[in-house]
């Protein structure tokens, strides 16, 4: 029994989204840690940058697949207020194990955030070059032996 939409090598397009969507947040929380780790600041501070890096590079995702919907606008927006209001407010920051960021840090997480929204553009595009690239490797040195 074959589901509608299967690909032949069993991947169906909601499993491709969901491990795509997996990468992504991996991608987004991992590049935020390495520029919090890679910047002066506490290891508290590096595991704040983390935790805004998984809950922000889902988010510009989201929005790219309905961008003209306002209430999904509205949650992306408000999802980012609400995370950057707990990770700023002292009290609320310290209860959920995190610490206020500076500007430095915002702008790592921004950055982490944005490699994130790319990478699916750069995967896209590496999937369809690195195919004809190989390929010309290939012939090219099968003519020069």
């Amino acid at each position: 029994m074959t589901l509608a939409g299967a690909r032949p090598d069993g991947g169906s397009p909601l499993t491709r989204q969901i491990r795509q969507r997996g990468v992504i947040t991996g991608l987004g929380a991992t590049t935020a840690w390495l520029i919090g780790s890679l910047t002066p600041g506490s290891a508290r501070r590096t595991g704040t940058m983390a935790l805004c890096g998984v809950v922000g590079a889902p988010l510009p995702q989201t929005l790219a697949g309905r961008e003209h919907s306002p209430l999904v606008l509205a949650t992306t927006l408000g999802s980012a207020a609400v995370l950057v209001g707990i990770v700023q407010t002292p009290l609320l920051s310290h209860f959920f194990g995190c610490t206020p960021l500076g500007p430095v840090a915002w702008t790592g997480v921004g950055a982490a955030i944005t490699v994130a929204a790319v990478s699916p553009w750069a995967l896209d595009t590496a999937e369809r070059l690195l195919p004809d690239a190989l390929a010309r490797l290939r012939s090219d040195l099968r003519t020069a032996t």
